[in-house]
């Protein structure tokens, strides 16, 4: 790791502890800066502001999450359950995040000039994840459709709702039920008639 990588890497982790304990709006760069242990023009080098940080931190976090996810999921059952289990994996996993970054920022949000780019790459995520169960129904003969692009981008628009700030809005049980309804509408639209 070079010196440059490593500073990168401690304004990160200095962050990422203080977002997760404080929230994006209670967390300053000053704060950054003295959790880090580093000057602030140094953080400014690295970062133009605190919201370039968070990005960083949300791209490597939705990264990790969804390669946790798709870990959990057993390759020896059939596409349909694979598909179910990733969108229970996403959910309950979304869940803990909420638990813990109680104050997200509206920049996350795809109507914010700033989040519309990280929202578009944690989209690009799931699709990734989600075109190898895809394929797999389609040849196990579980599935039937006609584009797989379009299909995989009406499933990613479809989710698009599993996100922290719908799970802080609604009740646990009744975002349970919504979840699991969505699922079957995927499934439903996606299984081959006999």
């Amino acid at each position: 790791m070079t010196a440059e990588q490593n500073k990168k890497s401690i304004i990160l982790q200095s962050a990422r502890e203080l977002f997760f304990r404080f929230g994006f709006n209670k967390t300053s760069m000053d704060d950054i800066a003295l959790q880090s242990s580093l000057a602030k023009p140094t953080l400014y080098y690295y970062y133009t502001n605190k919201e370039a940080i968070f990005n960083e931190i949300v791209i490597d976090e939705a990264k990790r999450f969804m390669d946790w996810v798709e870990k959990q999921i057993p390759q020896n059952i059939p596409a349909d359950e694979q598909i179910t289990l990733f969108f229970q994996k996403v959910y309950t996993g979304l869940k803990e995040y909420a638990a813990k970054m109680v104050d997200v920022p509206d920049c996350l949000y795809d109507y914010s000039p700033h989040g519309r780019p990280i929202v578009e790459k944690i989209n690009q995520l799931f699709f990734e994840k989600l075109k190898p169960l895809l394929a797999s129904g389609k040849e196990e003969g579980i599935f039937e459709y006609d584009d797989e692009e379009t299909t995989l981008s009406s499933m990613v628009l479809m989710t698009n709702f599993l996100n922290l700030d719908w799970i802080h809005r609604y009740p646990e049980e009744k975002a349970d039920r919504v979840v699991e309804s969505v699922t079957k509408i995927i499934l439903n639209g996606l299984r081959r008639r006999k």
